[in-house]
């Protein structure tokens, strides 16, 4: 027998025999099924293993506190404006209504109270929903995998996160009730333009809660979460309004509705709300409410704490300033003059390139147009003396030249009064010119639409309305428009208050001693200065006026007297008064306080006035009455903060001598209110700054007007001139129907008839009478001979 190698024997047997198909599934087959199902357990293992790495727990749900809106409310409780990262109002599973939970059911997860978390066929489901439709409708998350995709995991598409979101899905389900799972959907998901739960969603779209809401309105809002941009009704109505219906044929396929209520709820349109960002009624008081909040209770109760923040704002008070202001302002500009179109197109014919304009609007209006104000960018085509035809993108009209008078030349440095009336179109305006036009309410003779020549001021005001005795703070305007300048004049900008402050000098000399019939002689005066040139104070009209009283010398702001006036009863007792007046700026210590020279807030120098309205008391400016957490727990209260600052009988004294200031002086427009009232004017060299202070007996206003960067806001645009009319414009509209008081006389306040010449006691032979008030005690006991006498030794 051969002895050749057992293995070599068995190696030729192979060679020549063939392998049948035992063999093959034997030798090749078991064995790669083998190893394949040991590699995929393993991998199965290493995946399933990776997935239950640093799972977040689900049991903080049990404290859910999802990001909610801080709303603030005027004194009246309107909602003003809000605060968020995510805009959402918390809401009960029970106060949601039912069918919203239906709608919400049949298009999200109609087995939701069925399933354990994820449903197969569910997910069979919505892909044969979308095969029949060409596109995505449904999902196949189940909601509770939807509340781990928003709150627990990352967006990414992996298999590895779906292994995850299953995972989360289970334990959500073992945790929670499927009612609690179903309410924090509902609170939770994203519905489109910052609206985040279904009562957020109902106020964006419609301005109504959502238990308010239709059947078709709900069911739009039910469609929006899988994809809220894209069915947008805002956006895409036609297709918001499929989606729409979608989910009103699956509600009815569910029996949830029935087919006459779906087929009627298909047919409807869409009213939608107006598009609405953000709600700011109040933009400047708002930002001055919203920097407190923040430093108080940090940026996460601000944007995310669902505080309600009650304040002292009256809203029709805050429109009347914000009109007020608009209004005067533009007044103003067009005194100043047209400053030029905003570009040129140069159309062809009547073909104007559109896209040109619109780069044109974006550059001078970034922010959009204000939708009341009827204004819009036009384009002039043809151009005669007498008048100009403007496009713009809806409509054609004229511009007569009456309606464009005003837009002489630019030139602040002219009065504008000296200007005449604009007769010829062409000299502003040519072929192409893109302008800002007023789309008036009349039409010309031939039935034409009527435009006016607009421009937007470079001016700026500050507007602050208080109430003397609580100092609540009822209306705020910082600037002319907030979206372009978010800086609040009203409480951040330091300005020179020029003859404002005037007042607090005169009052101060009467708690020295000095009264109001008080002479002083009107005459030059030289103070020499070390390193400068001697300073050398003259009137507003250039010229002295000899011995003057008190009460002339602050009716008619005279200069040189209240220089004198400060250096006779010193700076230093000014400069105390003006603290316990409520000036917290720095004063400079030196005689040119008495003018107004040292940079103060308006919010500073209307809580002074305060004091004087107020009967000698001062009350701090407050704007904040109460704030409360998102579950109604008060944090925080505030009473009005008073203090007796100056006696009652000083602050009727000096509110009587500013009652004069509006009788006979420069603050003569609020004589236009036919009530009592007091006031001062106030204006700064070269006409860079122009204000008017002036109150009643429940209410006082601070009105302040001058360009942002140093430079003149216009010849001749004085207190008198231009911020006067701001603040009579508000108090017009804000006093309407209240009861006309006078101011109280207190019982330490004598009248007495005196000569104005000499100050004292009047007699028969007296030519120049006047009834003059006295605190108790200062009045004159020598009669008048007639002759001048001063109380300041020939100063």
């Amino acid at each position: 027998m051969s002895k050749r190698p057992i293995k070599e024997i068995l190696r030729r047997r192979m060679k020549h025999k063939r392998w049948g198909f035992k063999e093959i599934v034997l030798y090749i087959i078991l064995p790669l099924f083998f190893l394949s199902g040991i590699f995929i357990t393993a991998i199965a293992f290493i995946v399933y293993t990776k997935a239950y790495e640093d799972l977040p727990d689900v049991l903080i749900l049990k404290n859910y506190k999802p990001n909610l809106i801080t709303e603030v409310y005027d004194d009246g409780n309107k909602l003003i404006s809000e605060f968020y990262i995510e805009r959402r109002v918390l809401l009960p599973l029970n106060n949601i209504p039912s069918i919203m939970k239906l709608a919400t059911l049949a298009v999200e997860d109609d087995q939701f109270y069925k399933h354990k978390g994820f449903n197969f066929k569910r997910i069979a489901g919505a892909l044969w929903s979308n095969i029949k439709a060409g596109g995505v409708v449904e999902g196949g998350s189940t909601i509770t995998q939807q509340i781990t995709k928003t709150m627990f995991l990352t967006p990414e598409r992996t298999l590895f996160r779906k292994i995850r979101e299953a995972i989360l899905a289970v334990r959500i389900e073992k945790n929670f009730s499927k009612d609690e799972i179903l309410e924090i959907y509902l609170n939770q998901i994203y519905y489109g333009h910052s609206a985040y739960g279904v009562e957020a969603a109902a106020l964006v779209y419609f301005g109504r809660h959502v238990n308010e809401l239709t059947l078709p309105e709900i069911a739009m809002i039910a469609g929006l979460p899988r994809a809220p941009k894209l069915y947008s009704p805002y956006f895409s109505p036609e297709r918001a309004k499929n989606r729409r219906n979608h989910i009103l044929r699956r509600m009815e396929s569910l029996g949830y509705i029935t087919h006459e209520d779906a087929e009627n709820a298909s047919n409807s349109d869409f009213k939608l709300k107006d598009r609405q960002d953000r709600k700011n009624l109040a933009p400047y008081f708002a930002e001055y409410i919203r920097q407190y909040v923040e430093d108080k209770y940090g940026s996460s109760g601000l944007y995310k704490g669902g505080l309600k923040v009650y304040t002292t704002l009256k809203i029709e008070f805050q429109e009347a300033a914000e009109s007020a202001v608009k209004e005067g302002l533009r007044e103003i500009d067009k005194r100043l003059g047209y400053r030029g179109t905003l570009g040129n197109v140069k159309p062809l014919g009547q073909y104007i390139d559109w896209r040109k304009v619109d780069e044109i609007e974006l550059k001078y209006f970034p922010e959009g147009r204000e939708k009341n104000e009827n204004r819009a960018l036009g384009v002039v085509t043809e151009a005669i003396p007498e008048k100009v035809l403007v496009f713009t993108k809806e409509n054609r009209g004229y511009i007569y030249v009456q309606d464009m008078e005003w837009a002489h030349k630019y030139d602040p440095s002219v009065d504008a009064l000296s200007f005449g009336k604009m007769k010829n179109a062409k000299d502003i305006l040519k072929v192409g010119d893109v302008v800002d036009v007023k789309i008036l309410e009349e039409k010309d003779k031939k039935g034409n639409l009527k435009f006016a020549l607009e421009q937007e001021p470079v001016v700026q005001s500050a507007l602050l309305c208080m109430e003397p005795a609580t100092g609540f703070i009822r209306a705020m305007v910082g600037g002319y428009d907030f979206d372009k300048s978010k800086f609040n004049r009203a409480i951040q900008a330091k300005r020179q208050p020029g003859s404002s402050f005037k007042p607090i000098v005169y009052s101060a000399s009467f708690e020295k001693g000095f009264t109001p019939a008080s002479i002083f002689i009107d005459s030059p005066v030289i103070f020499e200065e070390k390193d400068e040139e001697n300073w050398k104070p003259a009137n507003f009209e250039e010229r002295f006026y000899g011995p003057t009283n008190l009460r002339t010398a602050l009716t008619h702001s005279r200069n040189v007297i209240t220089v004198k006036l400060l250096q006779s009863m010193g700076i230093k007792h000014v400069l105390e008064y003006a603290r316990r007046l409520g000036i917290k700026s720095y004063l400079t210590p030196d005689l040119s306080m008495a003018l107004g020279t040292s940079g103060v807030t308006l919010n500073e120098l209307t809580s002074a006035y305060g004091v004087f309205t107020n009967r000698g008391i001062k009350t701090e400016p407050m704007a904040i009455k109460s704030i409360t957490d998102k579950d109604g727990n008060l944090l925080e209260e505030n009473k009005p903060k008073e203090e007796r600052v100056i006696s009652e009988e000083l602050a009727y004294i000096t509110t009587n001598i500013l009652q004069s200031v509006v009788q006979e002086g420069t603050g003569w427009r609020a004589k236009a209110l036919g009530r009592p009232v007091a006031g001062k004017t106030g204006t700064t060299n070269n006409y860079m700054d122009a204000w008017f202070l002036g109150y009643t007996p429940d209410l006082i206003a601070g009105v302040w007007v001058g360009m942002d960067k140093d430079e003149p806001i216009g010849k001749n645009e004085t207190g008198a001139r231009a911020a006067n009319p701001i603040w009579v414009r508000f108090m017009e509209k804000v006093l309407k129907g209240m009861p006309v008081k006078n101011f109280q006389i207190p019982e330490g306040v004598v009248f007495t008839k005196i000569d104005k010449k000499t100050g004292l006691l009047a007699t028969p032979e007296t030519t120049d009478m006047a009834l003059e008030c006295f605190i108790e005690g200062t009045e004159p006991t020598e009669f008048s001979d007639g002759g001048a006498r001063t109380d300041t030794m020939g100063l």
